[in-house]
């Protein structure tokens, strides 16, 4: 059995601004230590898959930066998708290149900015997956177990009851429903039932597996599957990608699949894990001192505390203050109430409005 391996990077991180834009988006960012997001997905993954069976997807802009940062991966590997149409387009356009070589594999599907300590659990239940997904034909999900009430999640409702050897062998429970983003009571109650966990967006499956629920579900791709699958690696690929792409809906491969499939499984995860997806994230993140505080750059404090500051080029005096958010860059200054990093992206929805591309 072959193992293949798709990291999703086409996102832009508008919830990271001002660090993270278009040009270099959040997952090309060394947020922690020396190697970037990317660069550590790869990497967790190595002892596993081999860089030849390793596909990222990302977006023609950062297509350079994707290779530059990944020099191990082959150049053609990297697709680059000529606009945004969400996960479940961009899945399709993967599993139909690694159809090319072979449909008799099992597929990783792997977001590019999340942050996983632990790896070895990691590693363990992702084989885990991969057994469940070949031998079950099944579309496994790896869920996180929650640790707060959280609402900028969806959630996987799983059934605790009991279930095949075969499966609880490799820690499988069978998915009842996917939930939404919950509001903060339902949130509380998902956390208290033990019977919800988060949705990573790390999935496997094999390809054919996949292909077929793409098939039924996606619009318009069984007019392109055997197109993408003919052309890729050949100078025509981009020309049929973008013409699949013109056709495609933009839809989740959660809304398109998974939430459609009968046989669809979960595993619950048992290492650490993030999806980084905001400022608050990194100062929970981060290490702090005393004060509650995590600095990087030139800060002097007295009398703040459980503040993040991101200084590049200034020196920050902070005097009297309390919970706050200061991200610097060289040519926009980030300061919001810690907590309230979500709204980051509303900024930048702003700025489009504005035509301010120089920020975006």
């Amino acid at each position: 059995m072959k193992v293949f391996a798709v990291i999703m990077a086409g996102g832009v991180g508008a919830r990271f601004w001002p660090q993270s834009r278009e040009n270099m988006p959040k997952q090309f960012l060394n947020v922690f230590g020396e190697r970037t997001l990317i660069q550590r997905t790869f990497d967790r993954i190595a002892s596993l898959i081999s860089p030849e069976n390793v596909f990222v997807v990302t977006n023609t802009v950062q297509r350079l930066l994707a290779a530059a940062q990944l020099p191990r991966l082959p150049e053609r590997n990297i697709i680059a998708e000529p606009f945004g149409r969400n996960t479940a387009p961009c899945i399709a356009a993967a599993a139909s290149a690694i159809s090319s070589v072979t449909q008799d594999a099992v597929m990783v599907v792997l977001p590019s900015d999340h942050l996983i300590s632990e790896e070895d659990r990691f590693i363990a239940q992702l084989k885990d997956a991969i057994r469940l997904a070949d031998k079950q034909r099944a579309l496994v999900t790896i869920g996180i177990r929650p640790t707060h009430p959280e609402t900028g999640f969806g959630y996987i409702h799983f059934d605790d009851g009991a279930v095949e050897k075969e499966i609880s062998d490799h820690g499988g429970r069978r998915v009842l429903e996917f939930k939404e983003k919950p509001d903060y009571d339902t949130a509380v109650k998902f956390l208290g039932s033990g019977r919800y966990l988060w949705n990573s967006g790390m999935f496997v499956w094999r390809v054919d597996v996949i292909l077929e629920e793409l098939r039924k579900n996606l619009t318009h791709f069984s007019d392109f599957w055997s197109q993408l699958k003919n052309s890729f690696g050949k100078a025509e690929f981009e020309k049929v990608l973008e013409e699949f792409y013109l056709r495609a809906e933009s839809i989740s491969v959660d809304y398109a699949v998974m939430e459609k499939a009968s046989n669809v499984l979960t595993i619950p995860s048992n290492f650490m894990w993030s999806d980084v997806g905001s400022w608050d994230e990194v100062y929970r993140l981060s290490d702090r001192n005393g004060e509650g505080n995590s600095f990087k750059g030139d800060v002097v404090s007295l009398r703040t505390s459980n503040s993040l500051v991101w200084a590049e080029e200034r020196t920050y005096g902070l005097i009297d203050v309390d919970d706050l958010i200061v991200v610097e860059t060289k040519d926009a200054i980030l300061i919001c109430r810690r907590g309230k990093s979500q709204g980051v992206k509303e900024i930048v929805d702003v700025l489009k409005k504005g035509d301010r591309q120089d920020l975006i």
